[in-house]
């Protein structure tokens, strides 16, 4: 089996905290959000770990759904 399927990005809960906490107070401070999407397009493209990015929400009626994107996708289609 390739060691390739087996690195992946991980992330611990103060790294993520970090991360979260960072989105909440550009928020807060109402940033610009073109300058918010250039962060995090920036941070996708160059963060070799990342591969896809999901996306999971609830409709209105409760069910759970969720959406797969190839980061080379995103960074190419109307988000930048």
């Amino acid at each position: 089996m390739s060691n390739e399927l087996q690195t992946y990005l991980e992330l611990s809960y103060s790294e993520l905290e970090e991360l979260n906490l960072h989105a909440k107070e550009q928020r807060l401070k109402r940033v610009p959000i073109e300058e918010i999407r250039d962060e995090r397009i920036k941070y996708l493209t160059g963060e070799k770990g990342i591969k896809a990015v999901t996306v999971l929400f609830s409709d209105l009626e409760g069910r759970l759904h969720m959406l797969d994107y190839d980061k080379k996708f995103l960074s190419r289609v109307g988000i930048t």
